[in-house]
């Protein structure tokens, strides 16, 4: 399959970080996007979002391409784990069948060596509510995730992504398992948190940053919807940063126009 003409320049290697996108660019399956990124970042961010029925993961077949793929342009993966798993559920069921989908994701990608496994740590319960008793929920998401030790992945390699809550209420659980930070830049932006504040605190744990922009309440749109004063101090806290900015977004218009903001206010800023 010949790379897409709809991304005529290649952008590996042209920042300080690594640049990623999803690989839910183009309506199709997942290597068919992959292919035609590939030639044009430093890595794709495998998206598995829903895991009922584990029909998006690639088989070995597949990650056998993947890999190949990845010898001969020079392309790293990170791996979104599915979000549709709640470890702090108050149900034991639950919580046991989100560790179950967990492991069988890392199992099937672990050649890959991804860069990093992007977790949530949902507030939410199966049934879409927020849990009240923030201390009872935490106990539960530490029982979930010391069943997750000693699955042949160094504990830095999973990412605990910011989300809707406060980021205090994990941040001494992130630290005491040894996990890093994914900080979306999205989700700070979309729930009034402080960006500044989230920046200086988190970045230096980040092994991973998703920036994605929003408008009306609609997430993971293209960077060009965010105001260029906050794109601009975004960028100020990334100029030393090496590790995996990935722009979270859903289609090829999103991507173009968030790689052009980025270009343009990237050279602003010189």
């Amino acid at each position: 399959m010949k790379p897409s003409p709809s991304l005529i320049k290649s952008y590996k290697g042209l920042w300080p970080f690594k640049l990623a996108t999803t690989s839910y660019i183009y309506p199709d399956h997942l290597m068919p996007n992959v292919v035609n990124l590939a030639p044009f970042f430093d890595e794709i961010e495998l998206v598995f979002f829903e895991s009922e029925g584990q029909n998006n993961l690639p088989e070995e077949e597949e990650i056998g391409a993947l890999k190949d793929l990845s010898s001969h342009q020079e392309l790293n993966f990170n791996v979104h784990l599915p979000i549709d798993i709640f470890l702090g559920d108050r149900s034991e069921e639950v919580r046991a069948r989100g560790i179950s989908v967990l492991k069988m994701v890392i199992e099937r990608t672990l050649p890959l060596n991804p860069s990093t496994y992007t977790l949530h740590l949902s507030l939410r319960d199966l049934n879409g509510r927020d849990e009240e008793d923030v201390s009872s929920w935490r106990k539960r998401l530490i029982r979930s995730l010391e069943k997750m030790e000693g699955w042949g992945i160094p504990q830095k390699q999973i990412s605990i992504e910011t989300l809707g809550y406060p980021f205090e209420w994990i941040e001494d659980i992130v630290r005491d398992f040894g996990f890093s930070v994914c900080l979306d830049l999205g989700h700070i932006l979309l729930y009034g948190q402080d960006l500044q504040g989230y920046m200086e605190k988190y970045l230096p744990q980040s092994s991973i940053v998703h920036f994605h922009g929003f408008q009306n309440g609609n997430d993971h749109l293209g960077i060009d919807n965010l105001d260029g004063k906050t794109v601009d101090l975004i960028l100020s806290h990334l100029q030393n940063y090496t590790g995996v900015l990935s722009i979270e977004v859903f289609s090829l218009n999103d991507l173009k126009n968030s790689l052009k903001t980025l270009e343009e206010r990237w050279a602003k800023r010189k």
